[in-house]
């Protein structure tokens, strides 16, 4: 599905139910909440109690909340996301990342190689 499909889609599923007029600063709060959660089962697994909950069912959550907020700003999310990622790269080239990747690993007791 492309990030087009997606707010297509997302847009349906909020028309069907007149979900399409709710207030952005909410949809901000449930990207929120959403956020929060992921943190929290990100928390549980690498540093705490080990996790057992659905991370990925929490990120879609969050993605369709991205793509609510998009549509209801009237905001293209393949342009943006296209746009930005050229902005990056300009940047933060390939170097100057795996520099910035060397020196965060530096400060970790456990330097991650994935």
């Amino acid at each position: 599905m492309t990030l087009s499909e997606l707010q297509q889609a997302v847009d349906q599923f909020d028309r069907a139910r007149g979900w399409h007029a709710v207030d952005p600063a909410h949809i901000g709060l449930h990207l929120l909440e959403e956020l929060g959660e992921i943190a929290r089962e990100l928390l549980r697994r690498t540093a705490y109690k080990g996790g057992d909950g659905d991370i990925a069912q929490e990120m879609a959550d969050l993605l369709i909340l991205v793509a609510k907020l998009a549509n209801r700003l009237g905001i293209e999310l393949e342009p943006a996301v296209s746009s930005k990622l050229e902005e990056l790269n300009r940047r933060f080239p390939v170097e100057t990342g795996k520099a910035a990747i060397d020196r965060y690993n530096a400060t970790l007791k456990e330097p991650r190689e994935d």
